[in-house]
């Protein structure tokens, strides 16, 4: 009888060490718990350490004059005007989508010194749109979220808080510093939308660099789904851009009319 209560003994201790004890020894599968994110794993025991992958909204830009696709170097007419578009730049910042669920920003942040020395941590969505002929799609940032949405809205153009960024201090790579930024002068105030272009009639080059901000805002009926990136198509008519100018006008005059122009000359590209 002794025997089998020690056998006894001896199962049930076992019993109760690969109940509590052995679970804790064997490794737990780590993953990204975050449904929010690109990389989510349902089956994830514990969460990793910074893995996690967020979707990201990219804006594909069509440059175009009315219908027809602008090509680096091509001659168009614009009204009764013959040009040669040969730089378009500006800033956008500000981008959010709107409608019947909650806002969607775009959630990466940065710390922006100004020239005198004062920091600002702000939403970090601010690109540099060019008509080069290699870089039509730009990665905006991360974001979280997803719903119904009837509009995108974005400013051309810089903040306050962005146009007073000391440029130096910068990492190399961002839309705000020396190496990427828009200047009128190496390092002096931003530009906010450049437009330098060739009047075929006398051969003059027109250069008009603008520091007016221009809030756009474009119906744009999407559908986000959770953990999947967002690929915005926008199309830029440069026709609009300069509709009305009279190249003889002073540079103030035709700066204002592209300031008034601007809103009217992107839309969604269908």
């Amino acid at each position: 009888m002794k025997k089998i209560k020690s056998a006894n003994l001896f199962w049930s201790l076992l019993s109760i060490y690969c109940l509590f004890v052995l679970p804790s020894c064997l490794e737990k599968e780590e993953g990204c718990r975050d449904v929010n994110a690109t990389n989510f794993a349902a089956d994830a025991e514990r969460d990793c350490e910074d893995c996690c992958t967020f979707p990201s909204i990219t804006f594909e830009i069509d440059h175009a004059v009315n219908d027809t696709f602008l090509r680096y170097g091509d001659t168009v007419m614009v009204e009764d005007k013959i040009i040669n578009i040969i730089e378009t730049s500006f800033y956008l910042n500000g981008i959010s989508l709107t409608g019947i669920d909650p806002t969607i920003i775009i959630s990466d942040q940065i710390t922006l010194t100004d020239r005198t020395g004062n920091t600002n941590t702000i939403t970090d969505d601010i690109e540099i749109i060019s008509r080069d002929i290699n870089s039509f799609s730009y990665e905006i940032g991360s974001f979280s979220g997803q719903g119904n949405y009837g509009e995108l809205n974005f400013q051309l153009g810089l903040t306050p808080i962005q146009a007073a960024t000391d440029p130096a201090e910068v990492s190399t790579t961002h839309p705000l510093s020396s190496t990427n930024g828009l200047f009128s002068l190496p390092d002096s105030n931003y530009v906010f939308t450049r437009l330098r272009l060739v009047n075929i009639a006398n051969d003059d080059t027109l250069q008009y660099d603008l520091a007016t901000p221009v809030n756009i805002t474009l119906p744009y009926e999407v559908t986000v789904d959770r953990g999947f990136d967002l690929e915005i198509p926008i199309k830029v008519d440069y026709a609009k851009w300069i509709e009305g100018i009279n190249f003889a006008d002073d540079s103030v005059t035709t700066s204002a009319i592209i300031v008034g122009n601007l809103a009217n000359a992107f839309s969604i590209d269908e």
